[in-house]
């Protein structure tokens, strides 16, 4: 096991996207863990979305959507930003 100059593990880098639909049409954003700056970005798509009143989900190997209340960047590597339909 590689670990980092403390002795720790090294922190594994990981990448994903963002899928956003809104008015415009659909946004694809990426991050990498290693950048932090695309991090930053998406967690401020993630926080602005759900006040919003969008749904921000993923998607399970089985097709389930999953919604999400808070995001992980090494747990959560592609997400879903789209506005709530009302049925009627």
């Amino acid at each position: 096991m590689q670990q980092n100059a403390a002795g720790g593990p090294l922190a594994r880098q990981m990448t994903g996207s963002i899928h956003i639909t809104d008015v415009r049409g659909d946004t694809t954003r990426t991050w990498d863990t290693a950048d932090p700056a695309t991090v930053r970005e998406i967690e401020e798509i993630f926080q602005h979305a759900r006040p919003a009143g969008r749904l921000v989900y993923r998607q399970t190997g089985n097709g389930e959507q999953v919604t999400l209340a808070t995001w992980n960047p090494e747990e959560h590597g592609e997400l879903v930003v789209a506005p709530r339909l009302a049925g009627g």
